[in-house]
C-alpha cells in the first residue's frame, strides 16, 4: 500500500491545532448557552404548572359563586312575593307590620350579598380569561417554544424522518417538507406520524428532567415496536434507546419477541395462565 512519508511543518502543525482549539472552544460555549436555556425552560415550566393549579382554583370559585347568586336570587324571589302577600294582607290586619319590616331587612342584606357575589364574579371571570390557554400562559410558553422545536428536529433527524416540525404557543402543528411544503399531521403516512409522535415524547422527556421535581430515570414503551413504525424508523429509535440507556432504565413491552429478541441485551418473557400472567423464563 502506497504510504506518504513527506513531514508536516511545525508551523502548519501548531496553525491547526489553533484552530481546532478554537473550534472546541466555540463548541463548549454553545452548549453552556443550550444549558442556560434549558434551565430557564424548567422553570417556566414551573411557572405554567403554577398557573394551571390557579385557573382550576378559580374556576371552582366561579362555580360556586354562580351557585350562590342562583341560590339568592331565587330566594329574593321568594321574599318579594311573600312581602307581595304580607302587603296585600296589612291592609286586614295591621299586626304583621313588625314581620313585613323584617322581611324588609333580610331582603336587603341579601341584595347587598348578590352585588357582592357578582363584583366578584365579574373579577374571576376577569382573571380566569387571562390564565386561559391564549392569556398569560402562551406569552409564557411563546418565549420557550424555540427549544421546544429543536429537541423535536433533533429527535425526527436522528429518525431520518426529514421534515421541518413546528409548534406555536398554543401547541398547533406546522409541518413542512424538503422543499418547504406545508403538511398537516395527517398528510403523512402512519409510520411517519409514530416517527413524529415519538419525536415528540422524547422532546417533552427531555425537557421534563430539566426540573429537578421530574426528574425520571425510567421509560417504558408500550408496544411501539408492534404498531405502524417502519423497519428504518425502528433502527433509528433502537439507535436513540441505546443511546439513553445509559442514564435511564428502558422497558420494552412487545408481543412479536421472536422480532426483537436479537435487539436487546436482557429479555423477559411472560405468559398467560388462567387469565394471569407470570414469568416464563429470562435471559
Amino acid at each position: 500500500m502506497p504510504t506518504c512519508k513527506q513531514g508536516i511543518e511545525h508551523s502548519f502543525k501548531c496553525e491547526t491545532i489553533d484552530k481546532k482549539n478554537i473550534q472546541l472552544t466555540e463548541s463548549e460555549d454553545a452548549i453552556n448557552i443550550i444549558d442556560e436555556k434549558y434551565n430557564e425552560l424548567g422553570d417556566r415550566l414551573n411557572e405554567i404548572a403554577t398557573v394551571n393549579a390557579q385557573i382550576i382554583k378559580l374556576n371552582q370559585n366561579i362555580f360556586e359563586y354562580n351557585t350562590q347568586i342562583k341560590s339568592n336570587q331565587d330566594f329574593i324571589k321568594k321574599l318579594n312575593a311573600e312581602i307581595a302577600r304580607l302587603s296585600l294582607e296589612h291592609k286586614e290586619n295591621t299586626g304583621d307590620q313588625d314581620k313585613l319590616n323584617q322581611l324588609k331587612a333580610e331582603l336587603k342584606l341579601y341584595i347587598e350579598k348578590h352585588e357582592t357575589l357578582i363584583n366578584q364574579k365579574s373579577v374571576l371571570d376577569v382573571v380566569a380569561l387571562l390564565l386561559k390557554d391564549g392569556g398569560i400562559k402562551a406569552k409564557i410558553i411563546k418565549q420557550y417554544i424555540p427549544v421546544m422545536n429543536k429537541l423535536i428536529n433533533k429527535y425526527l433527524a436522528a429518525m431520518e424522518l426529514t421534515v421541518s416540525f413546528e409548534l406555536d404557543e398554543n401547541f398547533n402543528e406546522t409541518v413542512r417538507s424538503r422543499y418547504r411544503d406545508e403538511f398537516s399531521y395527517d398528510s403523512f403516512s402512519e409510520g411517519e406520524k409514530a416517527r413524529i409522535d415519538l419525536a415528540i415524547l422524547f422532546a417533552w422527556r427531555a425537557i421534563s428532567k430539566l426540573r429537578n421535581a421530574n426528574a425520571c430515570n425510567l421509560l417504558i414503551l408500550d408496544e411501539t415496536f408492534d404498531g405502524s413504525l417502519d423497519s428504518t424508523g425502528t433502527e433509528e429509535l433502537l439507535k436513540i434507546i441505546t443511546g439513553i440507556t445509559a442514564d435511564s432504565n428502558v422497558f420494552v413491552i412487545s408481543h412479536k419477541p421472536d422480532q426483537m429478541v436479537d435487539k436487546f441485551t436482557n429479555v423477559i418473557r411472560f405468559e398467560k395462565v388462567k387469565n394471569f400472567s407470570r414469568i416464563k423464563d429470562a435471559a
